[in-house]
C-alpha cells in the first residue's frame, strides 16, 4: 500500500464509524452503520455476526461501500473488495476494541467472522475551503478512479467553462484544463460548452 492510500485508511480507521453499503438478493441497495475496526498496511478489516443479511450481502457480491464524515466535515468514500479472514482476526479485532468484549462477552465472540477489505479506491473531499479539494487513493491493485470532466480536442476556446466554474478551476489552452484537485464535478461546464467538448468521465 502507497503512502497516500495508507494515509486515507489510517484516516478510516480514525473516524472509526461509517455508513457501509451493499446489495441484497433482489437488487436493492442497503445501508447500515459500521465500525472500521482496524486498518492494516493490507487493507481495512470490519467484523459482522454471521446471522446477518449484512453477513450474507458480503459473502455473496465480496463488495462494500464505505463512506464517512471526519470531524472537521471532510468527507471519505470508498468501494473495495472484501473476504472472510480466519479467526485470529476476530481476537485482533476483540484486542484493539476492547469495548466489543461487553457487546459479546467470552466464546460468543466466535459468532462474528471478520473481513478483511484487501482492494479498492476511494476519495478525500473537503468541501469547506476555497477552493475545494479532493484526493483519489487506491489499494491491494485497484486504480484510483475519477469521476468528474474531461475537455476535449473540440474545445474552441471560448471561455465558457472556464467563466461557468464556481470554484475557477479551468485554465486557458489547447483545449482548457480542469484541474480535478479543485473540481466540484457539478457539470456546469459541461451545460455551458457552445461545442459539446465537455465530457463526463465514467458516465
Amino acid at each position: 500500500m502507497n503512502e497516500k492510500a495508507k494515509k486515507y485508511v489510517d484516516l478510516f480507521r480514525r473516524v472509526k464509524i461509517a455508513a457501509a453499503a451493499t446489495v441484497d438478493a433482489e437488487g436493492h441497495p442497503q445501508a447500515r452503520i459500521i465500525n472500521v475496526m482496524l486498518a492494516e498496511d493490507d487493507g481495512m478489516y470490519i467484523v459482522t455476526s454471521r446471522g446477518k443479511p449484512f453477513y450474507k450481502q458480503l459473502v455473496e457480491t465480496g463488495e462494500i461501500a464505505l463512506a464517512a464524515m471526519c470531524p472537521d466535515c471532510q468527507s471519505l468514500k470508498f468501494t473495495g473488495k472484501l473476504r472472510v479472514v480466519d479467526k485470529s482476526w476476530v481476537d485482533k479485532v476483540f484486542a484493539q476494541n476492547p469495548g466489543m468484549n461487553e457487546v459479546y462477552p467470552g466464546e460468543s465472540r466466535y459468532i462474528l467472522d471478520a473481513f478483511h477489505i484487501y482492494a479498492g479506491h476511494g476519495e478525500w473531499f473537503d468541501l469547506l475551503h476555497y477552493p475545494i479539494s479532493r484526493e483519489t487513493f487506491a489499494y491491494g491493485g485497484d486504480t484510483e478512479e475519477y469521476n468528474g470532466f474531461v475537455i476535449q480536442d473540440a474545445c474552441i476556446g471560448c471561455g465558457a467553462c472556464a467563466s461557468a466554474c464556481p470554484q475557477k478551476c479551468i485554465t486557458p489552452g489547447t483545449p482548457y484544463v480542469i484541474n480535478w484537485a479543485h473540481c466540484l464535478q457539478c457539470g456546469r461546464c459541461a451545460e455551458a460548452c457552445p461545442a459539446d467538448a465537455v465530457r463526463r468521465l465514467h458516465p
